[in-house]
Parts: structure tokens; C-alpha cells; sequence
């Protein structure tokens, strides 16, 4: 069975010990893509105007094309792993008091300070994922490898 499961991996061209990496980012992924679509008009229905809502988002965009760009300098200063769990747990702090503190009582400066820090987390994580999958792989098959990323990631 074991034999079965790494000959479907290296067709793929999915290293082996990076499949959970590539499932936690689609994870990541879908949760943010659904999010996007419902959250401007829940916290305008539940009594945020039209520029707060704008302005939480301009933030998170801009803390993640930040984080975006700083996630290879820590990747390579800190270790892929490292910033990876740096990323998850900024993501998930951020999300905790997002959900659980600022978004009940819409308090508009939590609000900015929860959602840039899950802005901030994501990109650690995937985009020192995908620096992980360029060490890792093989270099016959990471052209795949890469490819599989962009697949879950978008």
C-alpha cells in the first residue's frame, strides 16, 4: 500500500512529505475566497459604512502584498518550517480575535488590527510553502510541483 500511495505522489509531482503542505494551503485558500464574497456585505448589513468596509480590506491587501514580499526573506533567515508556524499563528491569532472579539461589537480598530494580522499570516505560510517545494523537489519534477502549488493556492 505504501508503495501505491508514493508511486501516485511521484507521478504527480508532489513530493511526498510536502502532500499535508499543499492540503493546508488549499485549506487556507478556500477559506479565504469564500470569506471575500460574504464579509463586506455581512458587516455593512450589520452597521459598518461603506469606507469601513473599504478601509478593513485596503488593509489586509496591503499588509498582504507586505507580507507577500517579506515571506522569502524570512524563509530564508529563519527556515521555510519556522516561518511557516510563524504564519499559521499569526493567521490564527488573527482570526481568534477577529471572530471572537472585534467582529461581534464591530469595533472598527480591533477589526483593523485581527484582519491585518490574518493578512499577515497567510502569506508566511504559502509563500514559504512554496520555497519549501523549490528545496524539496526533485528537479525533474518541480515544474509539477510548482504547478500543484498555484493549483490549490488559486
Amino acid at each position: 500500500m505504501e508503495k501505491s500511495k508514493n508511486v501516485f505522489f511521484e507521478k504527480a509531482g508532489i513530493p511526498r512529505q510536502l502532500a499535508w503542505g499543499y492540503l493546508g494551503i488549499l485549506i487556507f485558500m478556500m477559506g479565504d475566497g469564500m470569506e471575500q464574497g460574504w464579509l463586506s456585505p455581512y458587516l455593512i448589513e450589520r452597521g459598518l459604512t461603506m469606507q469601513q468596509s473599504a478601509a478593513l480590506f485596503s488593509m489586509y491587501g496591503i499588509v498582504i502584498a507586505i507580507s507577500s514580499w517579506l515571506s522569502g526573506v524570512l524563509a530564508e533567515g529563519m527556515g521555510v518550517k519556522k516561518t511557516m508556524l510563524a504564519g499559521l499563528l499569526l493567521y490564527l491569532a488573527g482570526t481568534l480575535g477577529f471572530v471572537g472579539y472585534a467582529l461581534p461589537g464591530l469595533d472598527m480598530g480591533a477589526m483593523l488590527v485581527t484582519y491585518a494580522l490574518r493578512g499577515f499570516g497567510y502569506p508566511l505560510f504559502a509563500y514559504s510553502f512554496l520555497v519549501w517545494i523549490a528545496y524539496a523537489s526533485p528537479k525533474k519534477s518541480l515544474g509539477r510541483a510548482v504547478g500543484w502549488f498555484w493549483f490549490v493556492f488559486t
